[in-house]
């Protein structure tokens, strides 16, 4: 199917949604939720926020697909996330968008789950990612608003790559350029040196002066893009199904009351036209019931067992919680450093536990240092060991260990 001959609907930077019709290249309406558009026509693809919708990227060894799927489903496991499907579809999909260095270039898009019921609409084809859809600038970091979240996207030649939720509306430029600083850090020792070639903020609540203002803090020519259309031509026949739990189990219900309709229109021609034959008609519709009770009886225990790992699963959620990432919590830190006087000489996070290394100008600002770290939003949640500073010459070295209660 190509994306012209469907009917869109894509997160607004508000709370609406809008919708694009078939080969138009505006949108001339809009709607409160996915659930109240069963009036759009179909085929009928929903774009979902990154909110609703994770894009991951990963560098994988070249493989056929059969291969490739496989290592993707361990990728995605290992990391936590809960994988399904089944003949109606699945809740991911992924997109080879090329090779680099002998590796494939893979971006995964992953439903939320629990996925939010007032994205649920029963009649829709298909849900991706909304920025899949969009041909997003080449090269560039794009930042845009999505029902009030700002979110870092990246592509790989124009397609998406990777996406993340990184602040609310409005934020300040300091939180713009950190962000946009260490996505870049993270997507050229990924995607190479090369791949960045700027920045793009989209939509029309930017100052039009912060893009000089911004472009000198990240050293990246920064410039502001009115919206991203639908990428039209984008064609989307060798893509699977991804859909929520809930609507696949429609869907699959829709598909057996049909069948089950046409069974019973039949059953009553062959009634009226061969009354003789009704008692065994009768008799197969029986047994037939009995089957299907024994079917439900026997899927008891295995959907007992699936809401059990459901339960499970969510007792591991503070173990891939955003916040206890490496990389965020360097952030952090780096953001209550003060302005001299402090070097970082070592930073390991193992589990629970953050240990950190460094030299100060003397042992007071040692000491000050980490009590700074108590009073931080996300550091304070570690209970900190004093940080036992070494005065040698004329720097004071320190040690400092923070651990989750």
């Amino acid at each position: 199917m190509s994306l012209s001959a469907a009917t869109l609907l894509l997160p607004a930077p508000d709370a609406a949604w809008r919708v694009w019709k078939p080969r138009s290249s505006t949108s001339a309406e809009a709607v409160d939720s996915p659930s109240q558009a069963s009036h759009l026509s179909k085929p009928l693809v929903i774009g979902l926020p990154a909110a609703a919708c994770r894009t991951i990227g990963l560098l994988l060894p070249q493989a056929d697909n059969e291969l490739l799927e496989q290592i993707i489903v361990t990728q995605l496991e290992r990391r936590g996330f809960k994988l399904e499907q089944d003949s109606a579809g699945k809740n991911y999909r992924w997109h080879l968008l090329g090779h680099l260095g002998g590796q494939s270039i893979i971006s995964v898009d992953l439903l939320a789950d629990p996925f939010p019921e007032t994205l649920a609409a029963a009649h829709a084809s298909d849900y991706t990612a909304a920025l899949r859809l969009a041909q997003l600038p080449a090269g560039h970091i794009v930042i845009i608003e999505e029902q009030g979240d700002l979110v870092l996207a990246a592509n790989h030649h124009g397609k998406l790559y990777h996406s993340h939720i990184f602040a609310q509306t409005p934020a300040t430029e300091e939180t713009l350029a950190l962000e946009i600083t260490l996505a870049r850090l993270s997507l050229e020792s990924e995607l190479g040196t090369e791949s960045i070639t700027g920045v793009a903020l989209v939509g029309a609540n930017f100052d039009h002066n912060l893009t000089s203002r911004l472009s000198s803090v990240v050293d990246l020519p920064v410039r502001i893009v009115a919206d991203l259309p639908p990428n039209t031509a984008l064609d989307t026949r060798t893509w699977g199904k991804m859909l929520p739990a809930g609507i696949r189990a429609a869907q699959t219900a829709s598909v057996r009351r049909g069948k089950l309709t046409r069974a019973l229109v039949l059953g009553s021609m062959l009634y009226l036209s061969l009354a003789f034959l009704a008692f065994a008609y009768l008799s197969y519709q029986e047994k037939r019931a009995a089957k299907l009770a024994e079917d439900v009886e026997a899927t008891s225990e295995p959907a007992a067992a699936v809401r059990k790992a459901n339960e499970r699963w969510k007792a591991l959620a503070p173990a891939i919680e955003p916040k206890r990432y490496p990389l965020f919590l360097l952030a952090e830190i780096n953001r209550i450093m003060p302005g001299s006087g402090i070097v970082i000489r070592d930073f390991e996070v193992k589990g629970n536990e953050i240990d950190i290394k460094g030299e100060a100008r003397d042992a007071q600002l040692a000491f000050q240092f980490i009590e700074d770290f108590k009073k931080n939003r996300v550091l304070s949640r570690y209970e900190w060991t004093n940080p036992r500073p070494e005065v040698k010459g004329t720097t004071a070295t320190f040690r400092a260990q923070g651990k989750l209660p």
